[in-house]
């Protein structure tokens, strides 16, 4: 094996990826990549941070073999970052699921129970709710940044659900509408209609208004649209930050 396929051999066997052994040695994965692919070799100062950190001599790296691993001192071996433990993919989802929801009997509870809001008042209320959707977003896009991205299903999943949430904002949608009629208004009578101007039942209101209520619709598509776009930002795979990088 030449030298590009040796470091490419020694790296995985110490089962550490591009990014880990850049940050490690304090270069760029792009300089990793260069080395691994035969654009660009590395200076005798990293092949010898190489053979420290791989446990062999430099000669190993150069011409192959499995030789005896050398010894190297603990205080000249370069540091590893620690790991950071992804979380779990189902804990995300239903704490994510969970803020949501409180967020929204928040509002509901400020938009129709605790204060006698105006058109204005109610057109602020729907402002909040579509900031704070998109704000929750970001920030659980940021605490889910460990977790590996694919960056085309982030992609597809975000721009859809861009466009629904602002569709849904910006045009008419009668099958919300329909699905708010069926789910709002179940057990209330014409009397109780008439006389309070909201369903009897608080709870199939908020059903109805937490899932057909056409700005309820669009925030919660802004923030799972912002929730996979911010992961493709966040995440170290897939956006790694550049490193200074060493002479090559």
């Amino acid at each position: 094996m030449d030298l590009k396929e040796n470091l490419q051999h020694f790296r995985k066997r110490q089962g550490l990826s591009q990014i880990e052994l850049a940050e490690a040695l304090a270069v760029s994965r792009q300089t990793i990549s260069k080395w691994e692919t035969g654009a660009a070799l590395p200076s005798a100062e990293n092949l010898a941070a190489l053979g420290q950190l791989y446990g062999v001599a430099v000669d190993q790296l150069l011409h192959g073999g499995e030789a005896e691993p050398v010894p190297v001192p603990p205080e000249q071996s370069p540091a590893l970052p620690p790991p950071e433990a992804a979380p779990s993919p189902r804990r995300s989802v239903w704490g994510m699921v969970g803020a949501v929801l409180l967020f929204d009997l928040l509002m509901f509870l400020l938009q129709f129970y605790l204060f006698n809001l105006n058109m204005t008042s109610e057109a602020l209320c729907q402002l909040l709710r579509l900031t704070g959707c998109c704000l929750m977003g970001l920030a659980f896009a940021w605490l889910d940044r460990a977790r590996p991205v694919n960056r085309r299903t982030s992609l597809v999943l975000g721009g859809a659900a861009l466009l629904l949430g602002l569709y849904a904002l910006l045009m008419p949608v009668p099958l919300l509408w329909r699905l708010y009629d069926r789910v709002a208004w179940i057990g209330t009578s014409l009397d109780t209609m008439m006389a309070a101007g909201r369903p009897a039942n608080p709870v199939f209101f908020f059903l109805g208004w937490t899932l057909a209520d056409q700005c309820a619709f669009s925030s919660h598509m802004l923030l799972l649209s912002l929730f996979q776009l911010g992961r493709l930002l966040f995440s170290r795979k897939a956006a790694p930050r550049p490193q200074a990088a060493h002479p090559i």
